[in-house]
């Protein structure tokens, strides 16, 4: 007799280890990738923020320049070239009058005394008058300005408080020509001191944010 041997059956396929396994690191490494791109993405945005936000600081900065020197605006020709001798006779008046306005103090180097003024403004109006820029390089490196050599911008800084100088000294120039009452000196004096404090400020200030700004685009790039 003969014996029929019984079928097998089939085996049940099931996912191998190996499948499993691949399917769990596909979906670790598209989290990871994920994260990476949310990552950068909040970084860029951090970046963006911060970029915004010293640029709109920047602005203040120079928008509050503007507002309080609002007397920094150029004289005409005409003006200039009678504001100039105006100034040198302002100073002299002063010195008569024992009032050093703009004396330098010991270890104040870069306080333009009132006779430095007197040459700034010249050379301000041979260089309007040329229809150039005072070369701020080259006249630091004369001997009336030699404390300023290699001190370019601080010379630089030096200008508005010369514009309101001369706008003052051509005032009472007008003043004294019409017969009508000087203004007060004190006042001058005051208004000077002021804006030489202020643009001090001005310029520690955007010192500051470009120190800021140099550090914050360093850490972006790393």
């Amino acid at each position: 007799m003969m014996t029929t041997a019984r079928p097998q059956e089939p085996s049940k396929s099931t996912p191998s280890q190996g499948s499993s396994e691949d399917t769990q690191q596909s979906k670790r490494k598209r989290d990871q990738d994920e994260d990476e791109v949310d990552g950068e993405s909040a970084k860029n945005k951090t970046a963006r923020v911060t970029r915004n936000a010293t640029a709109e600081a920047a602005e203040a900065v120079e928008g509050e320049t503007i507002r309080q020197t609002s007397d920094d605006q150029e004289l005409s020709l005409a003006d200039l070239a009678e504001a100039v001798p105006a100034l040198k006779k302002m100073h002299a008046r002063m010195k008569g009058g024992k009032r050093q306005v703009g004396k330098r103090r010991s270890g104040d180097k870069f306080k333009l005394s009132p006779s430095l003024f007197d040459v700034f403004a010249d050379r301000y109006l041979a260089a309007r008058n040329a229809h150039k820029g005072v070369d701020y390089q080259r006249l630091s490196t004369t001997k009336y300005f030699k404390d300023f050599k290699g001190h370019a911008e601080e010379l630089r800084t030096k200008k508005p408080e010369l514009k309101v100088l001369l706008k003052k000294a051509l005032a009472e120039q007008r003043e004294i020509d019409a017969g009508t009452p000087m203004k007060n000196i004190e006042a001058l004096e005051e208004e000077v001191a002021r804006l030489d404090v202020q643009h001090k400020e001005d310029v520690a200030k955007c010192k500051q944010l470009e120190v800021d700004i140099k550090q914050q685009e360093e850490q972006h790039s790393l």
